[in-house]
């Protein structure tokens, strides 16, 4: 999974609001499944150009999360930062995309292992300086 940092926050996918996916209805990075013959890296590109159209070679390894509450799934997270808006997305799957300012977090349905990598990992490096 990716999460992009921009100068004013995270550009997030929303996931549709439907039953049969987890994490219904939350803010997200943007990804997807490894598929067989691939290394973690090459699924995130591959993932990320397919659901936004964006080529993304530099992103940066964060950490690994287990998704208790969806699928139980362990998920390799990586970020990006740079100048991406949400026009320079063209969104393949989803209800949608944003900027969300990590103040906001608190009122916002993010999917809760992204919160937990965000809280623990993520901002210790935007209070630290990482800007994009």
């Amino acid at each position: 999974m990716l999460l992009i940092v921009t100068g004013d926050g995270l550009l997030l996918h929303h996931r549709d609001d439907k039953p049969e996916i987890a994490h219904p209805g939350c803010w997200a990075g943007f990804g997807g499944a490894v598929e067989d013959g691939e290394t973690v890296e090459q699924a995130l590109r591959r993932e990320v150009k397919e659901e936004t159209g964006l080529v993304v070679e530099d992103a940066v390894f964060l950490t690994e999360a287990l998704d208790h509450e969806g699928d139980g799934r362990l998920v390799s997270l990586f970020y990006v930062a740079g100048d991406y808006r949400p026009e320079d997305i063209d969104l393949q799957e989803g209800a949608g995309v944003a900027i969300q300012r990590t103040a906001d977090f608190p009122h916002l349905k993010v999917t809760p292992f992204v919160r937990r990598v965000i809280d623990s990992h993520l901002q210790p490096l935007l209070e630290a300086g990482l800007q994009a």
